[in-house]
């Protein structure tokens, strides 16, 4: 009986050892676990919701009525450790290691280029694995469906999917079709490559299954004793892994309140806001709730089966089932196909989506009539119909809180009912989050096209995302004929009901959700018209131009090929593509990042308290009930700052009495765990004084808040050309701002060092100059006491270059505890503190003659600019000097305003301004052929520079322009671009609905940085008497490839292999003042710093060389010998002195 539960020690297995722990924390998930308590740090924590998959790991069990052996991927960020009870839990460092002998999948992902920042290798590694313990031969379709739970912002996927499909039955899923065996085009193309690798290198990684990691021979002996109910408890909770229904009820009973869960997987959108819960009940041993059954009425499923079971389930009966009975199973079958990751579908439970609430296929459900049964001790089963009442208020007050959710009864569809689930999503083939998910069930009276019946259910469509049911049109459709008045009065019908009783308004998102409701009915329309001929039923008849609108859109495995120069494999490693340095470390979970850095004595942990008010006034800060949890050391606020709490711009470190935006810092807890910080910092209460609060750029537009009057570049006279232009007119444009969402999360590792008040810093950060210049201000000492370290960054892209103020808290904590610290930023608190790409209005007016040539283009770029302006400065600024990309206007006017709003600030972030440039220009050269009614590609070429050396609108000569024609005309003749516009054409001309597109965009893009002296770089060589290298600079590591190309330069100018160079990490002790690693420049820079450096090394040893020309270099360096250079680029491009701003 549960009565008679005992808390015992938690065990299990991992990599093949025995994990014993006799004080677990029932609150703590895996990936934690790995994390701190074995040091398995190959397990990265990347978003911590289940989205990235960088978590992922293989967790095996046995079923002890068959003792069949499971191998299923999870998200351990999720996954509570208490669940790996009696199973054996595989991560990458189990599989494979560079000191002993890597796995094929590792290898062969590294020599495939299939690893560049590496933050999310080791996920990609044990999702691939775990694939291949199901299935040694898994075909391209399985791959991919199985990596959808894996993120990456590096790589583009393509070179992942190369090397994990190697392990298909014949190397390439597409056979004769792959792509390397096609030529780019038909085009005739000599003296190019199109392989970064050769796959028999790949091929010679062997794969043997029989030499995986076997399943530990206790847990198959002792399955029955590790599946019975066992009791957990920790300070804060209780855990019970219940073995069976009957003590399931009773524990229920007992505690109404416990929370039910199995693969827990919605802690990843709710654990901000879940409430503490003091018992939990983990039920995914219970064989009575796990049932998959059929009878003459349809499939019984219990509240245990996963999303991954029932989908296998599901595409069994189809296939043997008749086509009419299963239109409710092929809806299921199709949702599931876009639901999650392979991560979330192995643990998610039908039962859980239905307690839940609004999910996907808890949609379907109620759209065709589905019952649950639930149960409660000492009383009978019942059965409850899950219609609208059901999701009225809550699942709670459906079912009581001592029952229990036993099993969802799905019917078959009639030969008369029609049934299709819709998930609209902002990208088509990925699993994303619903925009919109409709469901619409429709039966007609027999062999007719009279409704009998109709249900309309849709989620999406109100804030509490609850599901709506369109009741009111549903019953107008009764009686009705399926024909075009129905469709005519339906969409009607949905626009006045969805209207009224959900308060849709005209705001672009309401609008834009209640068209997708029209479209997918629309949608089923015709689907439904279609099936209904194809049973010879006479209805309405349906154009051959609007098909296509029911096809799906092909899954397809990505496929594509880059053309290069070729290479010899003797030549030097410059110019040959070689394997990224870390690599292997990277697919093997070696590479140690800022977090994996191991612990040392006293080391305490940071967590900060965060503004949650976008304007207020701060009236008080009680840290009393955080300070009066145990294991809390400090509260530092801006009390504690011993130097300048302001930043040089102009941004309080710590909040004092203003508050500007979301995500500033109040003050940051310092405590003995990660997790007792981050529960004293939402104990610490702040009192504000609400005050208005500027949000959008209309808002700061209206209000005149700015910083300052803008920027302005002037070229010609626009208004004159207006005047003679035949065509004029005006428009908007707007950007966006997007998040960085590098994955590894900001950490840093601080340690107090010698006498002075020095301290260490470790840091994934682009520019630890800026992080050294401010620490050195907020603390009120010098640089030279501070000493910043970076080995590797897991991503940037801007968002790890310019926001620091959580650093510097950290700084101000170490001061005052005199203790090593580590921070690591969850991905909501990351998210508010480093900013954004900016977001802009943009206007403009722009004239033009018959022929699409722009004589006058006047444009305003409003920026939203948040608070303060740090970098909105210099972006604008690069946005307004890249703005006529490659053409020549000879009127123009262009002017752009920062305008500061509250929230927080812009932060520079991939291809900085380009990307906002590239938009803008080209849909005002997109208008113009629009208006003109000419081809987009005649109008581009029309406004192209002509000159032999033009020049921008500012006056800056664009050398080697014939560089861009030549591209230009070889991309259209390489991609047969005139061809494939004609049939683009024909196909749309021939489908309404579904249309092709094309495009061919230009693009003019700057390399470097503004202003000029961020193009100076400094590198230092170092050359050991054994004939090592140890090559030092200031840029950064971030998966680039930064390294390894300073690696290949200094190769070839010291005429030392590779293997016998390295790099460690980037210092400020070494290389000093090093600039920002950012802007398509760094390996320029840092590279002519390399090669020079080197050729002054070669020089000194120039001696010793012509004393012995036929020795090696180890012979040459008699004497330790090293070489510093200071290299400054010429910065040509980036001299934009003579323009006016």
């Amino acid at each position: 009986m549960a009565e008679e539960n005992q808390s015992v020690g938690l065990v299990f297995f991992c990599n093949g050892q025995k994990i014993v722990e006799n004080h677990v924390d029932t609150e703590m998930s895996l990936a934690v676990y790995l994390r701190s308590k074995l040091r398995m740090t190959g397990c990265k924590i990347g978003c911590g919701t289940g989205a990235c998959g960088a978590c992922t790991v293989m967790v095996s069990s046995v079923d002890a009525d068959t003792k069949k052996i499971s191998h299923i991927a999870i998200n351990a960020c999720l996954y509570p450790v208490c669940a790996v009870h009696g199973k054996a839990v595989t991560t990458v460092e189990g599989i494979g290691s560079t000191e002993t002998k890597l796995h094929a999948i590792q290898e062969r992902l590294a020599k495939a280029h299939g690893s560049q920042c590496g933050f999310c290798s080791p996920g990609m590694v044990m999702s691939m694995y775990t694939l291949l313990r199901n299935n040694p031969k898994p075909t391209s379709d399985e791959i991919l469906h199985n990596m959808e739970g894996n993120l990456c912002r590096c790589t583009g996927y393509r070179p992942i999917l190369d090397a994990f499909n190697t392990f298909t039955e014949d190397g390439c899923a597409m056979g004769e079709e792959c792509c390397r065996n096609r030529k780019p085009s038909d085009v005739p193309v000599e003296n190019v490559c199109t392989e970064l690798y050769r796959t028999s290198d790949l091929m010679d990684c062997k794969y043997d299954p029989s030499q995986d990691v076997i399943f530990p021979p206790e847990l198959m002996t002792s399955v029955e004793q590790f599946q019975k109910t066992v009791e957990f408890r920790s300070e804060r909770q209780t855990w019970i892994s219940v073995s069976n229904l009957n003590e399931l009820l009773q524990l229920k009973a007992k505690y109404p309140t416990a929370h039910i869960i199995a693969g827990n997987t919605n802690l990843g959108v709710t654990k901000d806001f879940r409430p503490h819960q003091d018992v939990v009940l983990h039920t995914s041993n219970i064989k009575e709730l796990q049932v998959m059954e059929t009878n003459d009425l349809g499939l019984k499923v219990g509240a245990m089966v996963t999303m991954d079971q029932l989908q296998i389930f599901v595409k069994t009966q189809i296939a043997s089932l008749t086509e009419p009975q299963t239109r409710i199973l092929a809806a299921i079958d199709t949702m599931l196909n876009r639901y999650a990751g392979q991560q979330i579908r192995n643990v998610a439970t039908l039962g859980g989506h239905i307690m839940i609430g609004a999910t996907d296929i808890s949609a379907i459900l109620l759209a065709v009539g589905c019952h649950v049964t639930v149960a409660k001790a000492g009383g009978k089963e019942r059965q409850i119909a899950l219609d609208q009442t059901f999701h009225q208020k809550t699942v709670a007050s459906a079912i009581d809180p001592e029952e229990v959710l036993i099993s969802v009864e799905i019917p078959y569809s009639t030969q008369d009912q029609y049934v299709t689930a819709y998930k609209l999503t902002p990208r088509r083939q990925q699993s994303d989050s619903a925009i919109l998910n409709a469901v619409y069930n429709v039966t007609f009276e027999g062999n007719s096209v009279v409704v009998k019946t109709a249900t309309f259910v849709y989620i999406g469509l109100c804030a509490k995302n609850v599901p709506v049911f369109a009741k009111n049109t549903t019953m107008k459709t009764a009686d009705k004929e399926w024909d075009n008045a129905l469709l005519e009065n339906t969409t009607s019908s949905l626009a006045e009901e969805l209207t009224s009783d959900l308060n849709i308004t005209n705001s672009p998102s309401d609008k834009y959700t209640h068209s997708l409701v029209v479209a997918s009915f629309f949608k089923f329309y015709i689907e439904v018209l279609k099936q209904l001929k194809e049973r010879g039923i006479h209805c309405h008849n349906l154009p051959t131009s609007v098909g296509s609108i029911v096809s799906e859109f092909p899954r397809t495995t990505p496929c594509g090929t880059a053309v290069f120069e070729p290479f010899s494999e003797n030549q030097a490693p410059l110019g040959r593509p070689i394997v990224h340095r870390s690599a292997l470390q990277q697919a093997s979970g070696e590479a140690v990042y800022t977090d994996d850095m191991p612990k040392v004595e006293g080391e305490l942990h940071v967590a900060l308290v965060l503004t949650t008010r976008g304007r207020a006034k701060v009236l008080s800060v009680d840290t009393n009930e955080a300070l009066a949890i145990e294991g809390v050391v400090a509260y530092v606020s801006a009390a504690d700052v011993p130097g300048n709490n302001v930043t040089s711009d102009g941004e309080e470190v710590f909040v004092t009495e203003q508050v500007y935006s979301v995500g500033q810092i109040h003050g940051a807890i310092v405590a003995a765990t990660p997790e007792i910080a981050q529960q004293a910092a939402k104990k610490v209460k702040v009192q504000y004084e609400d005050l208005p609060a500027i949000v959008t750029i209309e808002d700061a537009m209206q209000q005149n808040s700015s910083y300052g009057p803008g920027k302005f570049l002037h070229k010609g006279d626009p208004e004159g050309a207006f005047n003679e232009c035949p065509i004029v007119f005006e428009g908007s444009l707007r950007t966006h701002s997007q998040e960085h969402f590098y994955l590894e999360p900001s950490a840093c590792v601080m340690r107090p060092s010698g006498e002075v008040g020095e301290i260490d810093v470790y840091v994934g950060f682009q520019y630890i100059k800026r992080i050294q210049e401010e620490m050195a201000g907020t603390l009120g000492i010098e640089q030279n006491k501070i000493t910043c370290h970076t080995k590797r960054i897991g991503g940037g892209f801007g968002g790890k270059s310019c926001r620091f103020l959580h650093y510097l808290a950290c700084a101000v904590a170490v001061k005052k505890t005199r203790r090593s610290l580590r921070m690591c930023l969850n991905r909501s608190e990351d998210m508010r503190l480093t900013g954004h790409r900016e977001s802009n209005l943009a206007q403009y007016k722009v004239g033009c003659d018959d022929t699409g040539k722009i004589k006058a283009l006047d444009l305003t770029v409003n920026s939203n600019c948040g608070i303060p302006d740090s970098v909105a400065s210099g972006l604008l600024a690069e946005l307004l000097f890249i703005l006529d990309n490659v053409y020549s206007i000879d009127n123009m006017r262009v002017k752009g305003i920062m305008y500061k709003t509250n929230l927080p600030a812009i932060s520079p972030m991939r291809a900085f301004a380009s990307i906002e440039n590239m938009y803008l220009i080209e849909s005002i050269v997109s208008d113009v052929a629009v208006k003109c009614g000419l081809p987009q590609v005649q109008v581009r070429e029309t406004n192209m520079h002509t000159e032999d050396i033009p020049l921008t609108y500012f006056g800056l000569p664009i050398e080697d322009f014939d560089n861009f024609r030549t591209c230009w005309q070889e991309c259209k003749e390489r991609s047969e671009y005139v061809v494939r516009r004609r049939e683009v054409d024909a196909y749309n001309s021939q489908n309404r609905w579904r249309k092709r597109g094309l495009a061919i965009h230009p693009l003019k893009f700057n390399t470097g940085a503004y202003p000029i002296h961020f193009h100076q770089a400094g590198a230092l060589v170092n050359a050991y008497i054994d004939g090592s290298i140890l090559i030092h600079i200031g840029g950064a590591e971030c998966g680039q490839g930064l390294f390894t190309k300073m690696i290949q330069i200094a190769s070839r100018v010291l005429g030392v292999s590779v293997d016998h160079i390295h790099i460690k990490e980037t210092n400020t002790d070494i290389t000093p003042n090093p600039t920002d690693t950012a802007a398509s420049s760094t390996s320029d820079i840092f590279g002519m710093a390399v090669k020079e450096a080197c050729k002054i090394l070669i020089e000194r040893l120039k001696p010793y060389k012509d004393a012995k020309p036929e020795g090696t270099f180890a012979d040459w360096v008699s004497i330790y010998t090293q070489a510093t250079l200071f290299y400054r680029d010429s910065a040509k491009g980036m001299n934009r002195c003579n323009a006016s701003l």
